[in-house]
């Protein structure tokens, strides 16, 4: 099991990267640094013992309307994890629905499998509108244009799945 995930700490978004391995031992990944072994235990509900690199931390986790705040070391710090894909998702749904485009290509914003292509080439689109559906999370996801133009290309086919920035759709 891989789970990634975006932390806002201060301020700062850091991605980070959680994972299972199959011999049952978790690795945690913060931002570019490297993977490392983290054995967790919760020794009372909210209070965690992790070793990390022979070193024991204690953490206790104080959940919050916005995120949690963690107490390490005599230091509480506030931090919002979220998923993020759905993190990706949500700012591309601040952007009015539509999907980040460098020129005039249509991006995948996140992973998902393809269920639907309204649009043809050579089909007139309108800024704003729809030119694929996405599935991502059991939900599907209207993509749509940033501008205006003439579909010149699709790159996708109905029932494909495509990683977050992979070419959908190509306007002119």
């Amino acid at each position: 099991m891989r789970r990634e995930l975006s932390a806002q700490i201060g301020g700062r978004e850091v991605g980070v990267v959680v994972e299972l391995a199959p011999d049952g031992r978790w690795t945690v990944a913060v931002g570019d640094g490297p993977a490392r072994p983290v054995d967790a235990v919760e020794i009372r509900p909210g209070t965690w013992s992790l070793l990390c690199e022979g070193r024991s931390i204690l953490v206790d986790v104080d959940r919050r309307a916005q995120g949690a705040a963690l107490l390490v070391a005599g230091e509480e710090v506030a931090v919002e994890l979220v998923d993020a894909r759905r993190r990706r998702l949500a700012q591309a749904v601040g952007q009015g629905g539509r999907a980040a485009g460098r020129g005039e290509t249509v991006r995948a914003p996140i992973a998902g499998k393809v269920v639907l292509i309204p649009v043809e080439v050579g089909q007139e689109v309108a800024a704003g509108q729809g030119v694929v559906v996405l599935e991502a999370m059991k939900m599907e996801n209207e993509i749509r244009a940033d501008r205006g133009g003439v579909v010149s290309a699709i790159r996708v086919e109905p029932g494909q799945s495509v990683e977050t920035g992979e070419t959908l759709v190509v306007l002119e």
